[in-house]
């Protein structure tokens, strides 16, 4: 007898799966930069029209409702991605989109630096630097592109959804509520710990006002402008300072070339993918470090054991105040008695070993003289 069997492809389906993921991965990364690009460049442009047409010159004014509306702004962007897919299991969306922003950075760096390295052995010629950094950035491409092709993509998405690494839900809520509140503080204590070493001792770059000529020729007319070496722009041209000659140049064209000098090295033309990195940088890392903190005291293991913390710190009996007050002063007595005990016995049997007829320890008279202390010599 003949049965009719389904024919499933898992190949094929996955294929379609990851297809439809990759879309819609896609879409959602375009969003989430816009959204963020509204958040860091819109709010703050539109906010400046709005306060030169009300004529409002108070600068705490103006930084205090700028940075209100980007925090609102922000919220409502971090409220609709946490709304995104409710209701349903892991389709790995957010995953994916997390994984296609990551992706699309890293082949933004590498493709950007694969243009300035080009662009660098066209000016001084190819050498074993160079060489090595084209192919270590040519193997990072092809890893991505492998990693689409592979269907890896679509397995890490997945994987990242399951594991509830993009999930606002809180496990087990009303447990272990000290503790964690606690573990979270201790996460965001190193960030900031470690943020502020960064802005304090001048690791990240900023931006400089800088002068630059506005004429190619002979006049001297300059203007002041950002040099965006604090910003992160790619597929822009670095312009190193000029040299000046030492013979055979005017007064004018010298003084032309030094004005051009103050503008560089800047960074011209490109697209500017963050703005400001000596203020975006720290922003992002602390607000990276707020959501793990968050992600990590609530995944299910890690909470568990911090639930089982706090219940074990809830058995143990805690002293009164009294009895704590009654147990150091006996502690301290006795450590004062002790030492006063040892101090003695030590005297004793120091005197006692050192006298003529016992002759264990020598005596005052056969130590030897104390030399004269030698002054140290500096280095």
């Amino acid at each position: 007898m003949a049965v009719a069997a389904e024919n499933s492809n898992p190949r094929s389906k996955n294929a379609s799966d990851g297809m439809g993921l990759l879309g819609v991965s896609l879409i959602g990364a375009l969003l989430v930069i816009v959204f963020v690009s509204l958040v860091l460049r819109g709010v703050p442009w539109l906010w400046q029209l709005a306060a030169s047409s009300m004529d409002i010159k108070d600068q705490i004014v103006l930084f205090g409702v700028q940075a209100g509306l980007q925090l609102t702004a922000a919220g409502a962007l971090l409220y609709a991605g946490s709304r995104l897919g409710t209701g349903r299991k892991a389709t790995g969306i957010r995953g994916g989109i997390f994984l296609m922003m990551s992706v699309g950075f890293v082949s933004i760096f590498s493709a950007d630096a694969l243009f300035h390295i080009s662009d660098h052995v066209g000016k001084v010629g190819l050498n074993f630097g160079s060489i090595v950094a084209m192919l270590f950035h040519m193997v990072i491409l092809f890893l991505i592109v492998q990693m689409f092709r592979t269907g890896r993509f679509t397995r890490w998405s997945l994987a990242l959804d399951q594991a509830g690494w993009f999930d606002t839900h809180t496990h087990k809520r009303t447990q272990g509520l000290l503790v964690r509140r606690l573990t979270i503080v201790g996460f965001l204590g190193i960030a900031i710990t470690g943020i502020w070493t960064l802005f304090q001792h001048n690791y990240l770059p900023q931006n400089a006002d800088v002068r630059v000529a506005t004429s190619e020729r002979g006049d001297l007319s300059s203007t002041e402008q950002s040099d965006r070496r604090g910003d992160w722009v790619i597929f822009g041209a670095t312009l190193e300072p000029l040299a000046i000659p030492s013979k055979d140049i005017t007064a004018v064209d010298k003084e032309k070339i030094q004005i051009e000098n103050r503008g560089r090295p800047r960074v011209e033309g490109g697209f500017t993918l963050l703005p400001d990195l000596k203020f975006t940088i720290p922003m992002i890392l602390f607000g990276l470090s707020g959501w793990l903190a968050w992600r990590v005291v609530n995944y299910p293991t890690f909470a568990d054991f911090l639930i089982a913390t706090e219940a074990e710190i809830n058995k143990v009996s805690w002293s009164s105040r009294k009895a704590l007050y009654r147990d150091t002063i006996v502690v301290l007595v006795s450590l004062v008695l002790l030492t006063l005990f040892l101090f003695v016995v030590d005297m004793f049997w120091s005197w006692f070993l050192s006298q003529e007829w016992v002759m264990i320890l020598p005596t005052q008279s056969e130590l030897p003289p104390k030399e004269d202390s030698k002054p140290v010599t500096e280095w």
